[in-house]
């Protein structure tokens, strides 16, 4: 393996840990915080772009992981 390929795969690697760390917190916060001041729609457009980007994360660091 060359020095590149090396170092996207780490940097995949670093991006899949930071993104799984980062659903855990958030499912933590969310069973701790019950009562919200947001509306339900916007409560809904956020978690809906929060759950948009993460998916979009795992793919991104997984496709460096894999495809290279």
């Amino acid at each position: 393996m060359t020095i590149s390929t090396i170092l996207v795969k780490t940097v995949g690697l670093v991006f899949l840990v930071w993104t799984i760390r980062s659903v855990f917190k958030h499912v933590k916060e969310r069973k701790v915080k019950k009562q919200n001041e947001q509306a339900v729609s916007e409560q809904i457009l956020n978690n809906l772009l929060l759950y948009l980007w993460l998916a979009f994360m795992m793919a991104f660091s997984l496709g460096m992981i894999f495809n290279n």
